[in-house]
């Protein structure tokens, strides 16, 4: 499996591998000092706004509209508060998922998704939740060994706000913050690949017995977007 940061640097991907492109916690920003490499796949792991407002989104969808990855597969955070139905309007939700459409993203929230297979086929599920920490959307109280349950034992790729404990979880302080339930359902089920963002200062990527562990942030903890998008084939 082929993964990088280094984007001046990127090889032409092998014949019969799909190319994604990573990112995460853009928080509404747009432009970036780097360009975002083409590939097959376009994922966001979720705080697509900084502040939650409905306006924060018109921005991010032209964007992302703009890009040119076959598909574009994008969850929610912590900020996305109008797409949580516990914070926001159903109305409004039910308006950003049609601008969602009509733009050609797809928005997944805690569910699966298979590429088709002239892009490998492969099997993802996509999940906007994480453990409580400073508060916010899709945080729900308690464990979320309730939620991690509903992920199919056979998937390839999975993408959730939150990271998996012990892996690229780690903030300022030293404090890791990731999800203890979401890093045993990972040894459980062992996925290719495991995709989030949410911790800003743990950016990039790591093998660990054979998954490909991706830390997508976008912005780093002053909130600038200055972090490397992370490409891998499969």
């Amino acid at each position: 499996m082929f993964v990088t940061n280094q984007l001046d640097e990127l090889p032409l991907k092998t014949d019969g591998t799909t190319r994604f492109v990573c990112m995460s916690d853009t928080h509404g920003k747009t432009a970036f000092k780097f360009d975002i490499p083409d590939g097959d796949v376009f994922i966001h792991a979720g705080d697509l706004t900084r502040y939650g407002r409905h306006s924060e989104y018109e921005p991010t969808i032209n964007w992302i509209k703009s890009l040119p990855h076959k598909i574009k597969l994008i969850t929610a955070g912590n900020h996305d508060h109008v797409l949580d139905e516990m914070f926001g309007s159903i109305t409004q939700k039910q308006n950003l998922l049609t601008q969602f459409q009509q733009a050609g993203i797809t928005y997944l929230e805690h569910e699966p998704y298979q590429l088709p297979a002239s892009l490998g086929g492969h099997r993802l599920f996509v999940s906007p939740y994480a453990p409580m920490h400073l508060g916010g959307a899709f945080m729900p109280p308690g464990s979320l060994e309730r939620y991690w349950d509903a992920i199919p034992d056979s998937i390839d790729i999975l993408v959730t706000h939150t990271p998996p404990l012990g892996y690229l979880d780690q903030t300022r302080n030293g404090s890791h913050v990731g999800c203890p339930a979401l890093a045993k359902r990972i040894q459980d089920i062992q996925p290719k690949v495991s995709i989030f963002g949410h911790i800003h200062e743990s950016n990039g990527y790591k093998i660990d017995n054979e998954i490909l562990y991706i830390n997508a942030c976008t912005s780093n903890f002053r909130y600038q977007p200055n972090q490397l998008p992370v490409v891998f084939d499969l």
